[in-house]
């Protein structure tokens, strides 16, 4: 009898085995992950202006050498959303203002031209605000207010000489952009 129940019993397991087996074969498993930063801004970026990517396409050296900024320029907008106009403390005060500053390699004669790279040389990109005023790189633009809604933050890039010989080429220009709330 001792027999026959160790016998009943290993088939009762085996049968248990073979049941998870086949559940296990019809079951996908995946995984969900989830990220993101909380910050303390009176707006948020707009995921569209996070990388901001400015096309000059094909452009004459000849109207980089004649500083012509006006038919190379080319829009800049950094979308926020979500604003709400933060108050400061106790003492009642607002941010109703955002600054940008840019940050990337700066021509060694001109602090406020971006230095380009690639097959092109001898010019850079200049980034100005809303007014038309030159921005430094490194140094906060001047504060744009801001509205208690979505709010564009117009710029302009230029590509513009820093030497006498331009080379003709692909190029490209990367800086980053940090907003202060004031």
């Amino acid at each position: 009898m001792k027999i026959s129940n160790m016998f009943i019993i290993s088939l009762y397991l085996c049968a248990l085995t073979g049941s998870v087996s086949a559940l296990g074969s019809t079951v996908t498993p995946g995984k969900l992950a989830m990220s993101g930063e909380l910050i303390e801004a009176a707006c948020s970026l707009d995921p569209n202006s996070r990388d901001i990517v400015v096309e000059f396409g094909d452009v004459s050296a000849s109207l980089i050498n004649r500083n012509d900024e006006g038919n190379i320029t080319r829009p800049v907008l950094v979308r926020l959303t979500g604003c709400s106009v933060v108050k400061r403390g106790n003492d009642g005060s607002l941010y109703p203002y955002a600054s940008v500053t840019f940050i990337g390699n700066a021509a060694a004669s001109d602090p406020t031209t971006l230095l380009v790279s690639g097959e092109a040389d001898g010019f850079g990109i200049r980034l100005r605000d809303s007014q038309g005023e030159i921005l430094t790189l490194g140094q906060p633009s001047p504060g744009y207010e801001l509205s208690e809604t979505d709010n564009v933050l117009k710029f302009s890039a230029s590509l513009v000489p820093v030497q006498k010989y331009i080379r003709a080429g692909e190029f490209t220009a990367v800086a980053q952009f940090f907003m202060d709330y004031h």
